[in-house]
C-alpha cells in the first residue's frame, strides 16, 4: 500500500501546490470582495481574532513588540516581518511575504484586496493577543513593504 508519508515530495510538487492554494486565495478574496462590497477589513479582523484565540499562547499584559515578535516567529515559515519605530509611530516591515509571492504569481496588484484582506486578519491576531484594537495602513508596498500601525 502506497501512503502520503511514504511518498517523497518533489520540487515540482510543491510548485503544483503553491499554484493551487494561490488560485485558491486569489478566488476565496475575490468572492470575499465581491459579497462585501470591497468591505473586507471586518471579515480578516473576525477571522484574525478567532485564529489567535486557538494560538497556545499566553501573554501578560504584552506589549506590541511582544505579539508581533510572537506573531513573526509563528508566520516565519512564510514571512519575515519586524516593528520598527518610525517619525509617525510604529511601522510593521514585511521582508519576505508570501502573500507578495501569492500575488505575483497570480497577476494580482500588490495592496489590493488580497493585502488588505491579509492585514485585517493580522490586525485581527494582534487585537486578540495585544487586548486592544489595531488597525494598520499600508505605507509602501514592493520588495520590502511596510504597515503603519495604530494602536488605541
Amino acid at each position: 500500500m502506497n501512503s502520503a508519508k511514504d511518498r517523497e515530495l518533489t520540487r515540482e510538487d510543491h510548485r503544483k501546490a503553491f499554484a493551487e492554494v494561490s488560485f485558491l486565495m486569489e478566488m476565496f478574496t475575490t468572492t470575499i470582495d465581491q459579497i462585501m462590497g470591497g468591505a473586507t477589513a471586518p471579515v480578516g479582523r473576525i477571522a484574525g481574532r478567532e485564529m489567535a484565540r486557538k494560538l497556545p499562547v499566553y501573554l501578560c499584559k504584552p506589549t506590541l513588540a511582544e505579539v508581533v515578535d510572537e506573531l513573526a516567529e509563528r508566520m516565519r515559515g512564510g514571512f519575515d516581518f519586524h516593528l520598527m519605530k518610525s517619525d509617525a509611530g510604529q511601522d510593521l516591515v514585511f521582508d519576505r511575504c508570501l502573500i507578495r509571492e501569492v500575488c505575483r504569481a497570480r497577476g494580482l496588484t500588490q495592496g489590493g484586496p488580497t493585502c488588505s484582506l491579509f492585514h485585517s486578519y493580522l490586525d485581527g491576531q494582534i487585537d486578540e493577543l495585544l487586548a486592544r484594537p489595531v488597525k494598520s495602513e499600508l505605507m509602501a508596498r514592493g520588495e520590502s513593504c511596510r504597515a503603519r500601525l495604530s494602536t488605541q
